[in-house]
């Protein structure tokens, strides 16, 4: 089963958000009590549904054996303003994830076999809770230096609710264990991520340190829950809302759809993958590995995106489509003023490693 990454227990956030009420009791009688007497458990907790679940805005992980005890976990917490179960397994114990509004002022909801999921229906402590359109729901994810801007990059993400923290679901690598926002840790990838300059182009040679990456998101499972995953540098300005328009053009294919960013071939600061197409890289990357050892007579000295470009296109034989309203970059012969981050039909601006720069860019997308 798919099973939501872990979060760490932080101190509870401020409640708050919008009330919508559900439209149907819990579907899964077996986590009602029964009987005459018993207090039906939209009475109890607000609503609840079978085969759902809630991704993100967590404020902790309670261990808790039924879908009961979660609703009634959030009903003691002041700031729960949703939850969703997830039944135990054969490797882990059942656990209750109580949901604030932070960083997203709705949840999504997605279909999870092993998860029951609720909201309450208290006055001032509601949620609304939506059901992507078929074709877009958006598993966000970025890999974070320990060392650097980045981290500060996600924090400020996070506070203004943006970039992949607008997605349905979202997550954070590195190779150490460390929080990046409240509720947020990052999943431990085996990798220094240390990456050597080199090549003709005298790019980045990440391609080892990303291939981990896709290894521990593809074993972790979570991309399996939405129709399209995105990788996003933490220096790209990058706007969800916008990326959902553009893919309204784009479907899935039977061996998988990934998008072409650029003219010169895919760039890295935003990548965009059906779930086939994550399927098809988990499953294909070794091939990919041992067939251009062989074309480059050895290591091939390429970045990551011109690898997964490559792999895709070549040797997995994937529907490739251009997509170049995906992003607007400094290394992909944008126009001029392109920096001033006003072009709306655009889903990301790259790159923007201070604070002030990115918030700049955001601002200045917002207001265009």
């Amino acid at each position: 089963a798919v099973r939501p990454l872990q979060p760490a227990p932080v101190r509870p956030l401020v409640p708050g958000g919008v009330f919508a009420p559900a439209t149907r009791p819990p579907a899964n009688a077996a986590n009602s009590r029964q009987g005459r007497d018993a207090t039906p458990l939209v009475q109890q907790c607000g609503w609840s549904e079978a085969g759902y679940e809630y991704p993100g805005n967590d404020l902790y992980t309670v261990e808790v054996p039924s879908a009961d005890g979660c609703c009634q976990a959030c009903q003691e917490e002041v700031q729960c303003l949703a939850w969703s179960w997830r039944a135990a397994s054969v490797s882990e114990a059942p656990a209750c994830f109580l949901k604030g509004n932070q960083p997203r002022p709705r949840l999504s909801k997605v279909h999870n076999s092993v998860c029951v999921s609720g909201r309450q229906t208290r006055p001032n402590a509601s949620i609304q809770v939506i059901e992507p359109q078929p074709g877009q729901s958006l598993f966000c994810f970025s890999l974070v230096l320990p060392w650097g801007y980045e981290r500060s990059l996600l924090v400020l993400q996070y506070s203004e609710k943006a970039s992949i923290f607008g997605c349905d679901e979202y997550a954070v690598y590195s190779n150490e264990s460390f929080a990046v926002a409240p509720a947020v840790e990052t999943a431990v990838v085996a990798s220094n991520l240390v990456a050597k300059k080199g090549g003709e182009f005298g790019t980045v040679l990440n391609t080892d340190v990303f291939l981990k990456v896709w290894a521990r998101l593809a074993g972790d499972g979570r991309f399996q829950l939405h129709d399209w995953t995105v990788k996003v540098d933490p220096d790209a300005v990058f706007f969800p809302s916008r990326l959902r328009m553009i893919l309204l053009r784009h479907h899935e294919t039977e061996r998988g759809t990934y998008l072409n960013n650029c003219k010169f071939g895919l760039h890295g600061p935003l990548e965009v993958f059906s779930r086939n197409a994550v399927k098809a890289l988990s499953v294909g990357s070794y091939s990919c590995k041992t067939y251009f050892a062989g074309v480059c007579a050895g290591e091939c000295k390429w970045g990551e995106d011109m690898f997964i470009d490559q792999c895709l296109m070549r040797v997995l034989k994937l529907n490739r489509t251009d997509e170049f309203n995906l992003l607007l970059e400094d290394h992909c012969a944008p126009p001029t003023g392109w920096d001033g981050c006003r072009d709306t039909t655009v889903a990301s601006f790259h790159p923007f490693k201070t604070a002030a720069g990115y918030r700049r860019c955001l601002v200045s997308a917002t207001l265009a």
